[in-house]
């Protein structure tokens, strides 16, 4: 019975020091959430006005031409960049990204893997990936999204694609994220009515859109990112509250145990003590 009760101490012991570091993993996924959620809703303001004056621009717009509004027929191939963690700890956050993943990408198309979980999972994957952005830990990396964005903005205009998608994790709430599949390339065709007279462009229509549709691009593959950098920290903040209650409610249990366990051996000496009194 001494047995026991020692096993079950040190299962206590165990499972105290975990709660310790879910608790301590929570306060500190707590705390960058609220930092990128900041971050992610001053610059979705930001995005929302330059999307609608660049829908604007491109309706006005008619005559001028840019190659990122009309679409590469010369090729069927797509190009998918697929953002995941680089981390662990943080629930279906993954899993949900590679369950959309799997079903889009297919054999002919090439892919750009952001994230160390991503890379691991598509070791073997039967697409091209391209190499170059393993580096890629957050959104902080602002020299490695540049150079993503360049390059995609140089295939695309090279004809090499015929659409590019991002694949993120979109946020609703700090509980509910959901997997999209966002075409970056081509520019999608917004018609915006237009009451009155129609805006001025300056300095003309061709040198507007030349100047504002690469800032747009930039723009909302940020945002994009920014976005699934929330919902990663969100995940993960979610995920290790529940270790800490699943860790609280079995360390209650254990302590349960454990009492019954010292009561028994303690019966159990009482007992033989009685015992042999009785036998002398």
């Amino acid at each position: 019975m001494s047995q026991e009760v020692t096993k079950i101490k040190k299962r206590i012991g165990s499972v105290s020091g975990a709660l310790k570091v879910t608790s301590a993993m929570k306060l500190v996924s707590t705390v960058k959430l609220k930092k990128w959620k900041n971050k992610m809703m001053s610059n979705r303001d930001y995005a929302n006005e330059l999307a609608e004056a660049t829908n604007a621009v491109l309706s006005c717009a008619k005559n001028a031409k840019t190659p990122f509004n009309v679409a590469n027929t010369n090729t069927d191939k797509n190009l998918y960049i697929v953002v995941s963690s680089t981390l662990g700890l943080c629930g279906s956050y993954n899993n949900n990204i590679f369950k959309l993943a799997d079903v889009t990408l297919k054999e002919k198309d090439d892919a750009i893997i952001l994230g160390n979980k991503g890379i691991a999972h598509y070791e073997n994957g039967e697409f091209t990936k391209i190499e170059g952005f393993e580096e890629y830990t957050s959104i902080e990396n602002s020299s490695l999204i540049n150079s993503l964005i360049s390059l995609i903005t140089s295939e695309y205009i090279n004809g090499k694609y015929h659409e590019i998608h991002l694949i993120y994790s979109e946020y609703k709430n700090s509980l509910v994220f959901i997997p999209k599949d966002f075409k970056i390339l081509p520019l999608a065709e917004v018609e915006t009515e237009m009451i009155g007279v129609p805006p001025i462009l300056e300095p003309d229509e061709e040198s507007l859109v030349q100047e504002i549709v690469p800032i747009y691009i930039k723009t909302i593959v940020y945002s994009k990112l920014l976005e699934s950098e929330v919902c990663e920290q969100a995940a993960r903040c979610n995920a290790m509250e529940n270790a800490t209650n699943n860790a609280k409610d079995l360390l209650e249990q254990l302590k349960i145990e454990f009492n019954k366990a010292r009561q028994s051996a303690i019966t159990q000496e009482i007992t033989e003590i009685v015992s042999a009194a009785n036998a002398v």
